[in-house]
């Protein structure tokens, strides 16, 4: 079973993607606020796949009834272009043949400057403040992030400006245009016309990515239960909790509150078009180690910041064709992360 979920994480989450390092690898050479800037576009992405899917109608309005059934679900959100290069100002700190780099553009050598080390370790000795631009984690992986050193006097030296280009930070994710992510989940119900949910993957590891996993819990309830008289449509009112972990580099929470309406034409073989409007909130909490230079040689620092997800309000409009055992559903949420589900149940 275990080794079923990798390959369904691998192949619905990383098709076609092929990495040079490991993520953990190009985030090393990124101070915080470059970091920040770097990984923002995926964030919103997180929120949004970890806030939708969950519903695909809302459960009957019986005091009990008998429902299980198991969910593939396969969500992916729209990234936009413009989200794929990023222009942030912020401290930086160099490593000593990046100090070299600076040095030399402006003609300092070793061979012919007496105080070169002095020069390279006040380069070394602090932060500097920096224009730092280049793809995001989702642009293109031809491209690299560029660091501007501002230029400065040194020792009664002057140091002209120059730009870095960090070979080893690309755009992780190539482009993609579709952020995915698989689940399974669990429906049962219904009691005084309640369902709960239930999302889960164990631990799998996947290669430069590091160790995905994640779980979720939601209740969807039925408010015509507490009417005498049948609605003439089915509203629910829902909440739903998941949290997403990928290798020790993200940390995702995410809520969502819904009121959603369905309504099921038909019996044995059924069609359910429903609709929700949700309240989402998400944060991902992001953590690092970043590597650097000192004049008393390699530093390393643990880098940790909160990103908050774009989506607040959604929409979402879908349909669900249900036949003896099995049903697919297909919904679209319009917000400012739009984001596409698939799912496929079995049961009853």
């Amino acid at each position: 079973m275990k080794k079923l979920l990798a390959i369904l994480i691998f192949i619905v989450s990383m098709s076609g993607l092929s990495f040079s390092q490991s993520m953990e690898e190009t985030l090393s050479q990124l101070s915080s606020d470059a970091g920040a800037a770097y990984v923002e576009p995926v964030i919103s992405a997180f929120g949004s796949n970890m806030n939708s899917g969950w519903v695909k109608g809302v459960p009957p309005a019986s005091l009990v009834g008998i429902h299980f059934q198991v969910r593939l679900i396969a969500v992916g959100s729209f990234l936009d272009d413009a989200n794929k290069t990023f222009f942030s100002s912020g401290n930086f700190r160099y490593t000593s043949s990046q100090a070299d780099d600076i040095l030399q553009a402006s003609g300092f050598d070793p061979s012919n400057t007496p105080n070169y080390d002095d020069l390279r370790n006040e380069i070394l000795s602090q932060e500097w403040q920096v224009d730092i631009a280049g793809p995001t984690i989702t642009g293109s992986g031809n491209d690299f992030v560029n660091v501007e050193f501002p230029g400065a006097e040194i020792q009664g030296e002057t140091i002209g400006n120059f730009v870095t280009t960090l070979t080893g930070v690309s755009g992780f994710l190539d482009n993609l245009s579709i952020f995915p992510q698989p689940a399974v989940q669990l429906d049962i119900g219904n009691v005084i016309g309640t369902s709960a949910s239930i999302r889960y993957f164990p631990s799998v590891d996947i290669k430069d990515i590091g160790k995905i996993s994640l779980w979720g819990i939601g209740l969807l309830h039925n408010v015509g239960f507490w009417f005498k008289n049948p609605l003439p449509v089915e509203i629910g009112l829902g909440f739903f909790y998941q949290k997403l972990d990928v290798g020790d580099i993200f940390e995702n929470n995410s809520t969502q509150f819904g009121v959603y309406v369905s309504k099921t034409l038909g019996v044995i073989i059924s069609f359910t078009p429903y609709i929700g409007v949700t309240y989402e909130s998400s944060s991902t909490s992001v953590s690092y180690t970043y590597n650097f230079d000192t004049p008393a040689g390699p530093q390393k620092t643990n880098i940790s910041f909160d990103l908050e997800g774009e989506n607040n309000v959604g929409l979402t409009i879908g349909g669900a064709l249900s036949l003896p055992v099995v049903s697919l559903n297909v919904d679209y949420k319009i917000a400012k992360i739009k984001t596409l589900t698939l799912g496929l149940s079995f049961g009853m």
